[in-house]
């Protein structure tokens, strides 16, 4: 078990609904090391809710309260996170060990947000019909945040792994074997 030995910082990215807190937790049980789940502080902040032009200033504070949260979180010896927020994710990889990104294929990160979205309760704060109006959504973000997530990627090559199968993720947890 050559990991007890170091630490362990390890972030995961990738579009939406890749399997980043799927793995993310394997990996925090695996090691026991705790799991930074960057969606749970979107959500913990309120900021899911604050998408009208005058809730601008309600927003500010609640990026301040997620970065402040990340910073502590952050400090500690080890650690496990996984989620794309580009504005949070640059403070997360520079103190990072590793740096993983799911690049799964669309097709298959659609299928896997429909089964999510009726036989999971993945996010408490939203109805199916939030998430079946996010189908469109993971296909735009798709496009749109793909060029700078590689960028990021490209940016970070020294710490990168690259996933690009969930027969790749396994191989991957099996390592901590």
């Amino acid at each position: 078990m050559w990991y007890y030995f170091l630490n362990m910082r390890i972030t995961i990215i990738g579009h939406s609904s890749s399997g980043k807190s799927t793995l993310a937790k394997n990996i925090s049980a695996k090691l026991g090391i705790p799991h930074l789940h960057i969606d749970r502080l979107w959500f913990e902040s309120g900021a899911y809710k604050l998408l009208k032009p005058e809730d601008a200033l309600k927003l500010k504070e609640a990026r301040a309260f997620m970065k402040q949260e990340v910073e502590k979180w952050t400090e500690q010896k080890d650690w496990v996170s996984d989620g794309w927020y580009s504005q949070l994710q640059p403070l997360i990889t520079e103190k990072a060990d590793q740096l993983i990104f799911l690049d799964i294929p669309l097709w298959i990160r659609l299928k896997n947000h429909i089964q999510r979205t009726f036989f999971s309760d993945r996010h408490r704060e939203l109805s199916k019909w939030d998430d079946i109006k996010f189908i469109i959504d993971i296909i735009y973000r798709t496009f749109n945040r793909g060029p700078k997530i590689r960028r990021f990627t490209e940016e970070h090559k020294t710490k990168l792994v690259v996933l690009r199968s969930y027969k790749e993720v396994e191989e991957y947890v099996q390592t901590f074997d």
